[in-house]
């Protein structure tokens, strides 16, 4: 199966709450809108398997993440990978620890996310990303 996007999501600002949205440009730095989104920032953009949040029964969004892709484990994702997702090319950076904001959507959620919150990637080649869009490995 090629793994595919299920839904995209951005935060306006810190706090604020997630927003679905059927497209986003990946700029450089994150993707625009994003309160994260910012050249020099570390956290560009969250990736999150589909299966986890199906696994977890959480529901897309509910934990500040940008991406959710589906047919693929996201943490199997090594730093310095590089991931064409639509049209925006993206390289692994590093592994998202949990954190306590995890806790305030279900308790014990922090620990359920152990080693398994997501991947942020940063973009290397801006574009367009859609729901539907296929994710290939390029490196």
């Amino acid at each position: 199966m090629q793994p595919t996007v299920r839904a995209l999501f951005i935060k306006r600002e810190k706090g604020g709450r997630s927003i679905r949205l059927q497209s986003a440009h990946a700029v450089e730095g994150g993707l625009d809108g994003d309160h994260h989104t910012g050249s020099t920032r570390r956290r560009q953009i969250l990736l999150m398997s589909g299966k986890l949040l199906d696994e977890l029964r959480i529901e897309p969004g509910a934990i500040s993440e940008n991406v959710v892709v589906d047919g693929l484990d996201v943490m199997t994702l090594q730093p310095g990978q590089q991931l064409q997702l639509g049209e925006a090319l993206v390289a692994v950076t590093f592994p998202c620890e949990p954190c306590v904001q995890m806790d305030r959507v279900r308790y014990g959620l922090q620990d359920e996310l152990q080693s398994r919150r997501g991947m942020f990637v940063k973009v290397i080649a801006p574009g367009i990303v859609r729901v539907g869009d296929s994710v290939e490995i390029r490196a």
